[in-house]
């Protein structure tokens, strides 16, 4: 018979081997960025319409992410993990040929695709699976795998950087995730739902928009901050402490990942109650705030500006988790819970697509923190906002 502490290391394990899957469907990004030239003069053409092909990526997370959300309800989470594994697989080939710059498009979309479903579906499979008081700390610890996934990629890139061998590079992520979809198979395989799931009754609780919204809006805003800085970041701090940014890749990437996995693990632990949550998100507001300060004041120094930096990141791990750790206060109805999260991501892949126009917009470092500052406090007023709903009688 299987003991609590069983299964609880059961459920640790499920939950890295989403997070790694996420992750490795997000990596694919920034494997492509080193090889733009690369592929570029594979495809003859100049680097620009590659670069701007990565958008393309982001296409179904930004437009459609409700729909795979709706796909994951209707047909579970079992089923929509191989599928998602399968579409990032498909375009990973495309992104092998050498024929078109719209094969490399529409590979760039369907591992989109991928994603997409990775978004929408590990949300569910966690509020649908894990015991009710692990639920929190799972999404906490979860939200931080789209920036860790992007440096992930960097690193996987970095082995085949010489020569440019891209496709080799290519090879390497569907390798990985076949190994993913071979393991998260069988470790989906042993999941149970929770005897207090099987069991649930009483009054059924209405699905509020006015939650959804709030809580997209509360992830979002931070999201779009981040995303933002590490735009204009290395631009800025060259400009103005005139250095040239010569830390290498590796290092850059290492550092991203290990901050990322420290901020998400310590709300984890941090979390577990609604309110717990809200005051965790607004202490990491205020050390957002304090750490844009840092990062952008042009009397500083580079040392404090890469303090800045780095604590900024620490900051946006923290914010990440305190608000996707409230997801299931608002996916309240289990037929919809994948449209909920599938919403709340479609949220933050429209804020990427929106905080470029903004960034760009400017080059003062006023207005960036200004940015910062009123988007952060927005989103500590909109966390307030959600609260458990009493059950409909």
């Amino acid at each position: 018979m299987q003991t609590t502490s069983d299964r609880s290391g059961y459920h640790l394990f499920l939950v890295l081997v989403i997070y790694v899957y996420s992750a490795v469907s997000m990596a694919v990004v920034g494997l492509v960025v080193p090889f733009i030239s690369a592929i570029a003069e594979a495809r003859h053409v100049s680097p620009g319409p590659v670069g701007t092909s990565l958008s393309f990526f982001s296409v179904p997370a930004a437009f459609t992410s409700f729909l795979f959300g709706m796909v994951v309800d209707r047909i579970g989470v079992k089923r929509a993990f191989p599928i998602s594994i399968v579409l990032t697989l498909i375009g990973d080939s495309l992104l092998l040929s050498t024929s078109t710059l719209w094969s490399l498009r529409i590979g760039l979309m369907l591992c989109g695709c991928g994603f997409a479903f990775a978004t929408a579906g590990s949300p569910v499979l966690f509020m649908r699976y894990l015991p009710e008081k692990s639920r929190s700390k799972a999404l906490a610890f979860w939200s931080t795998f789209a920036p860790a996934g992007y440096s992930a990629g960097l690193l996987l890139a970095i082995p085949f950087l010489n020569g440019g061998r891209w496709q080799a590079a290519c090879t390497a992520h569907m390798a990985l995730m076949v190994v993913i979809l071979a393991v998260g198979v069988l470790t989906l395989a042993g999941l149970k739902e929770p005897p207090a799931v099987l069991t649930e009754s009483g009054p059924a609780k209405r699905l509020s928009p006015w939650l959804v919204t709030a809580l997209g809006l509360s992830v979002t805003l931070p999201n779009g901050i981040a995303y933002g800085t590490s735009l204009i970041a290395p631009s800025y701090l060259a400009r103005v402490h005139h250095v040239s940014l010569a830390a290498s890749a590796a290092e850059v990437a290492i550092i991203k990942i290990v901050v990322m996995l420290a901020g998400g693990l310590i709300v984890s632990l941090c979390v577990g109650t609604e309110r717990r949550s809200r005051l965790m998100f607004c202490i990491m507001a205020a050390i957002g705030m304090l750490a844009q300060w840092l990062l952008l004041f042009p009397g500083s120094t580079m040392l404090v500006a890469s303090a800045g930096l780095f604590l900024w990141t620490f900051a946006y791990s923290g914010l990440s988790g305190a608000g996707m750790s409230l997801l299931p206060v608002v996916a309240t109805d289990r037929k919809t819970r994948g449209v909920v999260a599938g919403t709340v991501g479609q949220f933050i892949s429209v804020s990427a697509v929106l905080m470029p126009y903004l960034y760009f917009s400017t080059t003062l470092w006023t207005s960036y923190a200004l940015f910062a500052f009123c988007a952060l406090g927005m989103g500590c007023l909109t966390i307030f906002q959600v609260r458990q709903r009493k059950a409909l009688a």
